[in-house]
Order: structure tokens, then C-alpha cells, then sequence
């Protein structure tokens, strides 16, 4: 039945007085924001709960002339004023924006219209952000609180009908704007509590370096990492995805899964992952949370008898079925006892030298939890961190944040899919939308603090846009990401492996990749940041949703255009510079940047000071006993705080972090640099360190003191790049104090 508006009126007034047992929460402002999850509505019928991509929402049933009631959301706003709109959801497939609109009413407790808004969604196929009137004036939207008190949210469809809704959140801060999946439900109900919000887990210390999977046997396998080694490519870990089970063509169902392997083409793993180990190469396998009966007749009883299932199918997916029709089994992770024993079949593969999980066909909490769980407790090289690499489908749930890594799913060998994400053929974007993915606030996939893709693409669905430039371009991008890792569909000639290409790609993937293996320090820092205090690494602009800080210090504006030369950046506040050239860009504007297809364009904040290392082709290979800062100086004090811990275990979680401050200032006559004493520490932690200064932007210094005598070494000067290179060692418990006068 239809409910009118004035009868929306009686009932808000007679369920405020006697609310019935089973009504939806009342939702409350929390310092000024208000935040709902879209199925805690009343009064209505004709809406369906909906998981989609990486969301879940409402959505209206319309069906025989019928169409779905007005919502209704109780709120008890604390402060009257007036309250900017947001709503997160998703559009009917490549519609356009403006045939997906809701009308938001605000009613008083005597059913009055106090305010109305009307909000549709953005031309983006992905869940996202919006607060855009599209059919009217294209200005943000708001609704006026006259009174504090309690007051019912209706929303009814204006347009359209393809859409799903997840949240709702009004702010009555001007400045404010939702982000990832927004803030959390402010309600009064426990039914309302989402979890650890701002909980982050830190990967090992070597997921930061460049990972690499294939669909390789043994041999290939071996091939692939020597032809790596020998190229000078970083290296730090490599999986076997499927073929690992069934190595023809992945074919199954025979071995998936049979906790046994295809013994022909891996006929002593061990040993394969004995070479891994000794070159300080993590080992991962792919798995999926399925057991497929033919062929696995005995593992499918056991489960099934066991109670391990938490449900069986008949499964005519050809994907590692080749007969198309078998009987499979889930594995049932929310049951204790069937994770114990999924686990214990895996035991095996850790013990002969197995590291990680990539995870796939399903990333549900609890199948996350389990294999996360096993790689912390039997991952040989993840310290009782564990690792696991999973779909991004699930960022609605918060605890997602509590298993890293994830990735964006089958990326496509393009430029741009402007019709992203297509699940028909789970084609997840090019380049530009797996930017957007990581950069664009308004995005739900913005949540997740370690979030990758296969650099270079997964796979062409259609698309005849593979090239060099392609690429490299896309190598540069990922090599700033938070997590970059190689993978591509045995389709795809090259692999996405450097070797395969030509020597001038070759040669740019070194010059990428060795930058992201020195700034590890830096990257680690703001990786360890990211849990201790919640914000990412990754900090993007929903204006400029293509470019992102990396950290606080470093802008990067990846080029996602083919044939382009030259890239419009916008500036944030502040003073930037071009690492290579040395100019500065004043900020709080756009400007163009030159962007040959050799160049990302990338500049540093004015003020910076960058912590590098010496080049190592793999993060455990390499050391912090020698570190290069990279000093760009600014007329007011700056200051980076580095973050050191032992990278393996969970001792950062109780405190044992080592944090050396740094600062610098520029004086009217030159510079002061200090080096603070440590605070903290960890295990096995070296009592001194080397630096080597390098001060940009300077003139030619007159005279350099340490701790107010003159340096036992010789500083060094070049005037072409107008770089002061100073080197000192000292006790990490010591104040360093650097003069530099000009």
C-alpha cells in the first residue's frame, strides 16, 4: 500500500510516541554530521536490499505499474542550520545523470514540509559520492533545521529507478565532505555498530617493494625471477595463481581444490621455494573458497561429512570447470571448526615455504579471516603480521581494513573504460579509473588504506590499446602507488614483465621502480602512520580526482591520456618543485606541466624533507644504516617524522616503534638543520646511523658546522643542480645540530 504524504504525518507522530519493536533506529547528529545506512528506513515498501560491486544498498522494485513508497529516516538533529546533502549510491548502468533522482523532503513532528532537496547521481557506473542537484541548478544541496528535535528524512523517487541508495549523511559543517564509504552510522541502536572504523593492520615490511604473479610452472617460475634478477628489476615477491592447481589452462575441476597441486608442472615446490627464499623472494598461491567435486571426490566428502560446507551447488560456471557442470561445495568460514581444518590443508604448502594467499571468487570477511589468519600463523617471512591479496568487494564492511592487501580486480589493457565496472565480463577499468579507484574521494574503494591492480592490465576484453606507451605510463603511476604489483592473463604476450619489453622501457621501469625501492623509508613511514592514526597514504581531491598527495610531501599527477606531453595539475597551497628540474610552481592554482612519455609528473611540497636509502632489489636486501635526506628548504620550519619498527612482527601495535624527527629552516644567512635523538625503539635496533644531507635550491656555502664544529668531512657542491651534499654518522641518541651558512 502507498503511504500519502499526510498519512506519513499521523504515523511519524503516533511511532514517535509509541515506537514499535522492530521500528529502525533513530538516527542522531554527532558533532553536526548525520550519517545513515539506506535500509534503516520506515513506512515503505518496494525496496529490495542489493549487493553490488563493491557496495550494498536499496533499491527500487517497479514492477506492473507499481512503484516503491517514499522512505522515511527519523533524525534528532542536536543544532538547528542548515545541513549539506550527500547520498552514496550507484546509477543505472550508463544512464544518464540526470534520469536518477530522488526527492528529499524534511517534515516536523505535526507533518510539515520544513525543506526539500532533490539529489541525483554522477556519471560514474561505480558507487560514489554526490550532493549535486543535476536537474536544477547543478549547485550543491542542502535542507534548513529551523529547530533542534526530531524530524522525519523523506526520500522519494523523482526520476528514474535503476539506482541503488547505501547512505545518506547530512553535515552541518561547510567544510566537511564524505569520503570512501563515509562516516559511521550515528544512531542509537547497536544493531547500528559497523566495527573497528579506523583500525588498520600493517603489511610485512616487503609487500612495499614490487610484487609479481604469473601463470608459470616450476620452470617459468625459476625463468621468470632469474630473467628479472638479471634485468636489474626489483623483486620481492611472486604467486602462482590458478594454474597452480590445474596447470592446463587451469581447466579443472579437477584440483580445485585438492590441497595436493599439480605435481607435474610443480614437481618439488619446495625446492622452488628454497631459490625464492635464499633471494629474498616471497612465495604466494592462489586460492578461492570452493571445492569442486570431480576430481576431488575424497576432499569434497570430507568437508561435506564433516559439516564443513555451508552449502553445496551445482556449479556450470566453465571458470576452472571444464565440463561445466559438477557439484561444489563453500566452505563454510563461519564455522570455527571447517577454518581450523581449511587451514590445516594448507599447512603443508607453508611448510615447504609458502608466505602469502591471493585470494579469489570470493573476498567475505570470513574467508579473509581465515586465510589472513593462516599466513599469521604459518607464513614463513610475514612475522605474525600475515598477508593475504583479496578482491575489493567488500569495502562497505570495515573490517576489511583489518586484512591487507587488496586489489582492484581484472583490470582492462586501456587507456580508459568509460563503462567500468563491467561484471558481464568483469572488465575493472583501465589506467584512468584504477587512478580514480585509489585517488577519487568520493569513491567507496577510497576506504582501503593498501589498495593495488595489475599494473599494466589484466586482460583486453576488446580493447586493442596495449603499447609501450601504455605501459610505461602505467608503470610510472603504479611505482607511487601504496602497493605495486605486476599481473596479466596468459593472453597477453609481454606478462607485464619489463624484460618482455624494449630497452627504453626497460630502462624507465628501472628509473620507477628503483625511486619507489629508495623512498621505502618514507613509504613505511606513512604506512605505519596510516595505522597508528587512520589517514592513508593516499591523499586525493574529489575536484582533481586524477592526481593524489603520496604521504604529505610528494604530488603525483599520473598521465592517463594517450599521446599526451604535457600534464594540467592543480596545486594545493604552499610552494612546489620539480625534483628534476629544480623550478617552483607557486600553489593554490593550476598549472601545466611538461610530461614527455618519460616523465610521471611528480613535484615535492617546499619545506620537504625526504627520507631515502641506498637502492637494494629487494626491500629485505636493502637497510636503513644509510639514509639520504632530501632537503628542499622553506622560510617557515618544517619538520618529517620517520618511523622505524623491525617490519615482520606486531610489536608496532604495543609501542615499539622508533620515531627520529628532523627539521629545517631557512635563517637569513643560510640554514638550520637538526637531526633530533630517537624516541623509542625496536628489536635489534642499531644504536647509529650515516646521513647524507643533500640541501636543495642553495648557494654555495660559505662555511658548514655540526654540533658547532667543522665537519671532519668535506661537503660537496653542485652548482648545476644547486645541491649541498653534507655526510655525517651519529649516535641515534644524540641532538645533531647543522649549520649552513651561505
Amino acid at each position: 500500500m502507498r503511504v500519502s504524504g499526510s498519512i506519513i504525518s499521523c504515523l511519524f507522530i503516533l511511532i514517535l510516541l509509541n515506537p514499535p519493536v522492530a521500528a529502525a533506529p533513530l538516527h542522531t547528529s554527532v558533532n553536526g554530521i548525520v550519517s545513515i545506512e539506506a535500509e534503516n528506513y520506515r513506512y515503505a515498501s518496494g525496496w529490495r536490499l542489493k549487493n553490488y560491486y563493491t557496495g550494498i544498498g536499496i533499491t527500487p522494485v517497479v514492477s506492473d505499474g507499481l512503484s516503491a513508497d517514499s522512505l522515511c529516516y527519523t533524525i534528532d538533529f542536536k543544532t538547528p542550520g542548515r545541513y549539506r546533502l550527500y547520498l552514496l549510491g550507484n546509477r543505472k548502468r550508463n544512464s544518464a545523470p540526470d534520469d536518477n533522482v530522488l526527492l528529499f523532503t524534511l517534515y516536523d513532528i505535526p507533518g510539515n514540509i520544513v525543506s526539500r532537496a532533490r539529489a541525483g547521481f554522477p556519471p560514474v557506473n561505480a558507487p560514489v559520492w554526490s550532493s549535486t542537484d543535476f536537474e536544477m541548478s547543478g549547485n550543491g544541496i542542502a535542507v534548513s533545521v529551523p529547530d533542534s528535535g526530531k524530524y522525519c528524512l523523506a526520500v522519494k523517487i523523482l526520476k528514474g529507478d535503476g539506482y541503488y541508495l547505501d547512505k545518506i549523511v547530512l553535515s552541518g559543517d561547510p567544510d566537511f565532505s564524505p569520503s570512501g564509504t563515509g562516516p559511521e552510522e550515528t544512531c542509537n541502536d547497536p544493531s547500528c555498530a559497523t566495527g573497528a572504523r579506523d583500525r588498520i593492520i600493517m603489511p610485512p615490511r616487503w609487500v612495499f617493494g614490487v610484487l609479481y604473479g604469473g601463470y608459470t610452472d616450476q620452470n617459468e617460475t625459476l625463468e621468470v625471477i632469474d630473467s628479472l634478477i638479471d634485468g636489474d628489476f626489483p623483486v620481492d615477491a611472486y604467486w602462482i595463481d590458478s594454474y597452480f592447481w590445474d596447470f592446463n589452462k587451469g581447466s579443472g575441476p579437477r584440483g580445485y581444490i585438492d590441497f595436493v597441486g599439480d605435481t607435474a608442472a610443480f614437481p618439488d615446490i619446495e625446492a622452488m621455494w628454497q631459490v625464492f627464499e635464499r633471494r629474498k623472494i616471497r612465495a604466494g598461491l592462489w586460492i578461492w573458497n570452493l571445492i569442486l567435486k570431480e576430481g576431488n571426490e575424497q576432499v569434497f566428502r570430507e568437508f561435506d561429512l564433516s559439516g564443513y560446507f555451508s552449502g553445496t551447488f551445482r556449479y556450470t560456471s566453465d571458470w576452472h570447470n571444464k565440463s561445466g557442470n559438477t557439484q561444489a561445495g563453500t566452505v563454510d568460514f563461519e564455522n570455527p571448526r571447517a577454518s581450523v581444518y581449511w587451514k590445516s590443508r594448507l599447512k603443508p604448502f607453508f611448510d615447504k615455504g609458502l608466505d602469502f594467499l591471493k585470494l579469489d571468487n570470493s573476498s567475505s570477511i570470513p574467508f579473509c579471516r581465515t586465510a589472513f589468519e593462516a599466513t599469521q600463523e604459518m607464513g614463513r617471512e610475514t612475522g605474525g603480521r600475515g598477508f593475504i591479496l583479496a578482491h575489493i568487494h567488500t569495502t562497505y564492511d570495515y573490517r576489511n581494513k583489518l586484512y591487507p592487501t587488496r586489489w582492484t580486480g581484472d583490470a582492462k589493457i586501456a587507456w580508459t573504460q568509460p563503462d567500468y565496472p563491467d561484471l558481464s565480463l568483469y572488465a575493472m577499468g583501465g589506467l584512468k579509473e584504477n587512478i580514480a579507484m585509489i585517488s577519487d574521494p568520493r569513491r567507496t574503494t577510497y576506504e582501503i588504506p593498501f589498495l593495488s591492480h595489475d599494473a599494466g592490465g589484466y586482460d583486453y576484453f576488446g580493447s586493442q590499446d596495449q603499447s609501450e606507451e601504455l605501459y610505461m605510463r602505467w608503470v610510472q603511476f603504479s611505482s607511487m602507488n601504496s602497493i605495486m604489483m605486476f599481473f596479466s592473463h596468459n593472453d597477453n604476450p609481454t606478462r607485464n614483465h619489463p624484460y618482455r619489453y624494449s630497452s627504453e622501457i626497460q630502462q624507465n621501469f628501472r628509473k620507477y621502480t628503483h625511486l619507489r625501492m629508495r623512498l621505502f623509508p618514507y613509504l613505511y613511514t606513512y604506512a605505519l602512520k596510516s595505522c597508528l592514526t587512520g589517514v592513508k597514504m593516499i591523499r586525493g581531491d574529489a575536484d582533481h580526482e586524477l592526481q593524489y598527495l603520496l604521504g604529505e610531501e610528494i604530488l603525483v599527477a599520473p598521465v592517463c591520456e594517450k599521446g599526451a606531453v604535457t600534464r594540467q595539475v592543480y596545486l594545493p597551497g604552499g610552494t612546489w618543485i620539480d625534483p628534476d628540474s629544480g623550478k617552483e610552481f607557486r600553489g593554490g592554482r593550476e598549472v601545466v606541466l611538461d610530461a614527455p612519455v618519460q616523465k610521471l609528473p611528480m613535484l615535492i611540497r617546499k619545506g620537504a624533507i625526504i627520507p631515502m636509502r641506498n637502492y637494494a632489489r629487494a626491500i629485505d636486501l636493502g637497510h636503513n644504516d644509510t639514509l639520504t635526506l632530501e632537503v628542499y628548504p622553506s622560510a617557515e620550519k618544517t619538520e618529517f617524522e620517520l618511523l622505524e619498527d623491525d617490519g615482520l612482527s606486531n610489536e608496532y601495535l604495543r609501542g615499539r616503534i622508533a620515531s627520529t624527527r628532523f627539521t629545517v629552516q631557512e635563517e637569513p644567512s643560510g640554514l638550520s638543520f637538526m637531526i633530533h635523538p630517537v624516541e623509542g625503539s625496536y628489536r635489534d635496533m642499531k644504536p647509529d646511523r650515516t646521513y647524507i644531507l643533500k640541501f636543495h635550491s642553495t648557494s654555495r656555502p660559505v662555511r658548514i658546522s655540526i654540533n658547532g664544529q667543522k665537519p671532519a668531512g668535506i661537503y660537496q657542491y653542485d652548482p648545476e643542480l644547486r645541491v649541498t651534499r653534507v655526510e655525517l654518522s651519529a649516535d641515534k641518541k644524540e641532538l645533531q645540530q647543522i649549520s649552513v651558512i651561505f
